[in-house]
């Protein structure tokens, strides 16, 4: 550096240096590549504003937001932290939808909440997902840290119970894309996405109506204490809720714009 000159030990050059710094620190979660269909998006960066829609989140309990290389995430408790991001939100009805975001979480309990829009720990029109679901799928036993999308319209045959391949309870940040996906056909078919992989798919016989004017809530559940269900403990950011069934190119670019500082 020329010591002789002024310009260079000007502090506005150090400011900007910093401001830089952080620019690229935090931008895999502040840009999406992926905008098309998006709906909602909140990205735990200090707050829980909407950043796609108009549903902000409303934080109550002891929810706090944790630093990392890549910016902020939600933090839970495990006990009173929740995000309630309103009756807006995730209204699908029986149409296509993706369901996105990252998650990191140590915990060993049997059956956590993650994110819910149900009005009660019964039938009816609703959708949830658990770690450790208490209904898992085709009989299997359930694996503490293993993900599970529940999916429910009031009759038997309606109700689906769809997992990821799990365990995902190792400390580090995985990214999901859970998603009903038809076609001109009329099939419908159920898929999940593990860090930008296919991970899971199930076929079904129709769609279940999942709209319901419950808010949508994340790090609990109404069936908190009923069923072996315990509150969420550990971190999530950067959740997106988009209309329709992304394709597996959009899936990698959003796993690859966020994964760096994971």
């Amino acid at each position: 550096m020329d010591k002789t000159n002024p310009i260079s030990r000007s502090p506005i050059w150090t400011w900007l240096g910093v401001l830089m710094l952080v620019a690229c620190a935090t931008r895999s979660v502040a840009q999406t590549p992926v905008t098309n269909g998006l709906a909602h998006r909140w990205t735990g960066q200090g707050n829980a504003k909407d950043a796609a829609g108009h549903d902000d989140g409303q934080v109550s309990g002891g929810l706090r937001y944790e630093n990392g290389d890549a910016g902020q995430s939600f933090a839970f408790n495990g006990s009173d932290a929740r995000i309630n991001f309103g009756a807006g939100a995730g209204n699908f009805g029986t149409g296509d939808f993706t369901i996105a975001y990252w998650m990191k979480t140590r915990s060993t309990r049997m059956t956590e909440a993650f994110l819910e829009k149900r009005d009660a720990c019964n039938a009816g029109h609703f959708f949830g997902i658990r770690i450790g679901s208490p209904v898992p799928a085709n009989g299997e036993p359930v694996r503490i840290g293993q993900p599970g999308l529940e999916i429910d319209e009031g009759p038997a045959d309606t109700h689906v119970s769809f997992m990821a391949s799990g365990p995902f309870n190792d400390g580090r940040w995985h990214h999901f894309a859970w998603m009903r996906q038809s076609t001109s056909s009329g099939s419908i078919t159920y898929v999940v996405y593990v860090d930008g992989v296919l991970d899971n798919t199930m076929p079904v016989k129709g769609a279940a109506d999942v709209s319901n004017p419950s808010p949508l809530i994340m790090g609990a559940s109404v069936c908190d204490g009923f069923d072996g269900t315990t509150p969420y403990s550990g971190e999530a950011k950067d959740l997106q809720l988009f209309s329709h069934a992304l394709s597996a190119d959009e899936v990698v670019a959003i796993w690859s714009a966020g994964k760096s500082g994971k």
